[in-house]
Order: structure tokens, then C-alpha cells, then sequence
């Protein structure tokens, strides 16, 4: 958890790779490092870690949000053969709604 009142800032990769790089290659403590830059040591451990797994691509920012290109996933629509089939369809949706609003304006008469 982050303290309160604290910023929650974004690094760059680069920012991210020098710091790892500097722990492993040039010996720094972790907790050097981090007081050095005014981030809490768990944050440094964990980039070591995925720099150690993945490499410096592993530091890159991840996208956030769903995909561009991903079609929304929904009901397909509805086709007809003919222009009756499509009145038919029309006229059966407007019974229903009909008598859903019926049972709604019992209810809210109080005729249960």
C-alpha cells in the first residue's frame, strides 16, 4: 500500500534499467539506491526482478485499456428474409414491452 498523501509517479525504462544495472553490475545496495532516488526498496527489488526474468524489455510500460480492434462482444443482430418477418419481430418486441409496462403499472399501484 502506498503511504498517505503520497504521488504515485511513473518511471521510464530507462530510469528503471539504470537503477537495476547500478545494483547489479556496480554493487549498490538496494537501500542506497532508494533513498538515493526516494522510492521504497520493494519497488527497486521487484524491477530487479523482472529485469533478471525478461530482460530490459520487461521494464517497459504495459497498455492499459482493452485493445484497439477487439470488437465489443454483444448479441449478434438480427436478420430477416423478408420485410414481414422483420413487422413480425417488431410487433412481438411491442407486445412485450406492452406487458412488462402493464406489470409495472400494477406494481406500482399496489395491485400485486
Amino acid at each position: 500500500m502506498s503511504k498517505k498523501g503520497s504521488i504515485h509517479r511513473k518511471h521510464s525504462q530507462e530510469f528503471k534499467v539504470s537503477l537495476v544495472e547500478q545494483h547489479l553490475k556496480e554493487g549498490i545496495s538496494i537501500e542506497i539506491l532508494a533513498v538515493q532516488h526516494q522510492l521504497e526498496p520493494r519497488l527497486i527489488r521487484s524491477w530487479r526482478t523482472i529485469y533478471i526474468e525478461h530482460g530490459a524489455s520487461g521494464l517497459q510500460p504495459k497498455a492499459k485499456g482493452r485493445p484497439k480492434g477487439t470488437p465489443a462482444i454483444g448479441r449478434p443482430k438480427t436478420t430477416f428474409t423478408s420485410e414481414m418477418e422483420r413487422l413480425q419481430y417488431e410487433n412481438a418486441k411491442l407486445k412485450l414491452e406492452i406487458a412488462q409496462l402493464k406489470k409495472l403499472q400494477n406494481y406500482l399501484r399496489g395491485d400485486v
